[in-house]
């Protein structure tokens, strides 16, 4: 469900670097930088990929996700044999190949196996090793610094679509693609002297094993909900824009702009989940995400735009944010850390199913037919959640 996962509890020990802003820094570059050439902006390319493949691609975007979804569960294991610097270099090197693999390629086997490729590198080059060397490295406001590194997956999704739009509209989809994994091979690299070296090692007491639980089956299948929701909108936007008599650069701009929405969600997200409680503050993103998915379909019209870029863009930030406040209420201090993490595999990997879904509505009942099932997916969490019964008494 989230868009980046939350940092878990702080570790017992924390080790310093000499000026750890400039690893934030860099960090936040490198995430900008390979988010917004491959995950966000999946969705700009698609539609002009998809008809030299037979007019659909979304299992090669379904790949992606699951194989950044995959690697993912194997970052931490490597940071703590191999070290932060290794793990990001390998990532940068399978994102760049895994997009110029794609850019060439002649058959969907091809362009499923590039995009692969290219999620196993997001995987291990952004939000996971990004808040593990944060968590770790930066013992002052640590709060604020990954604040700023999660915000650049958000600040990513508004900059380099439309950068992307306009390098397809002048020269074409193969080319943007292979300009974006020059960029991630060229600019990613040199960022790394920034980042500490060492290994990045588990340390404090090891936590008591949590139960799995009526009230967190409900929130996992809440989360579900919600992020097959939010991953059919994100891949599928662009197109329905267009598909509805928007220009390219409309559909682009309006995609950006929800995605930078997120930035300011969040933070009055936070405020009112503190005030009112998480599950209260789900509830209502549920309801909001459902609108503002639903609002796409009135995008014949500038109000229609405006309305679906309003909602949705406020609403698909919000999920990952009070849902694992109400996962903490539920689990407690100790069972958190893993409940969290089976939580946010399990979502990643069935959310990663959203574009191929598409493909397959779209077939079936035309563009209108996915965003209601989507619509209809984040209605359907509001009930679940309001079932959950948080441990605390003023969870909300």
């Amino acid at each position: 469900m989230p868009r980046a996962p939350s940092p878990l509890a702080p570790l017992s020990a924390v080790s310093t670097v000499r000026n750890p802003w400039l690893t934030v820094a860099a960090l936040s570059a490198m995430t900008l930088s390979i988010q917004g050439c491959t995950l966000m902006s999946l969705g700009v390319f698609l539609p002009d990929l998809a008809p030299d493949f037979g007019g659909q691609a979304g299992g090669a975007a379904t790949a992606f996700l699951l194989a950044m979804s995959l690697a993912s569960l194997a970052v931490g294991w490597a940071l703590g044999r191999i070290g932060a610097r290794p793990v990001l270099l390998a990532g940068i090197a399978l994102a760049a190949a895994g997009y110029a693999l794609a850019a060439v390629a002649q058959d969907r086997v091809a362009l499923t196996a590039g995009l692969a490729l290219a999620g196993m590198g997001v995987g291990a080059s952004t939000i996971v090793p990004g808040i593990a060397v944060i968590t770790r490295h930066h013992a002052a406001r640590r709060g604020l610094a990954l604040a700023i590194f999660l915000g650049a997956a958000v600040v990513a999704g508004a900059l380099v679509p439309p950068l992307v739009g306009a390098a397809i509209a002048l020269w074409s989809w193969r080319t943007a693609m292979l300009l974006c994994a020059a960029v991630m091979a060229l600019a990613c690299p040199p960022l790394l002297l920034l980042v500490p070296g060492g290994r990045i090692d588990g340390e404090g007491t090891k936590a008591k094993a949590a139960a799995i639980g009526p009230d967190f089956l409900r929130i996992l299948l809440a989360s579900t909900l919600l992020q097959l929701a939010i991953n059919g909108v994100l891949f599928a936007a662009v197109d329905s824009l267009m598909a509805q008599g928007l220009s390219r650069s409309g559909a682009v701009l309006a995609y950006s702009g929800a995605n930078l929405l997120g930035l300011p969600a969040l933070l009055m997200g936070g405020m009112l989940a503190d005030r009112i409680g998480p599950r209260r503050s789900l509830i209502a993103t549920a309801l909001l995400l459902a609108a503002g998915t639903a609002a796409l379909l009135g995008a014949t019209t500038m109000a229609g735009v405006w309305l679906f870029v309003l909602l949705w863009g406020t609403a698909s930030a919000l999920p990952g944010q009070s849902g694992s406040m109400l996962l903490a209420d539920v689990a407690g201090a100790e069972g958190f850390p893993r409940l969290l993490g089976i939580n946010t595999a399990i979502i990643g990997l069935l959310g990663a199913l959203a574009p191929m879904l598409t493909d397959q509505m779209r077939a079936a009942g035309g563009h209108g037919l996915p965003i209601w099932v989507y619509a209809a997916m984040a209605l359907a969490a509001a009930p679940v959640i309001a079932m959950v019964r948080p441990s605390k008494a003023d969870a909300g």
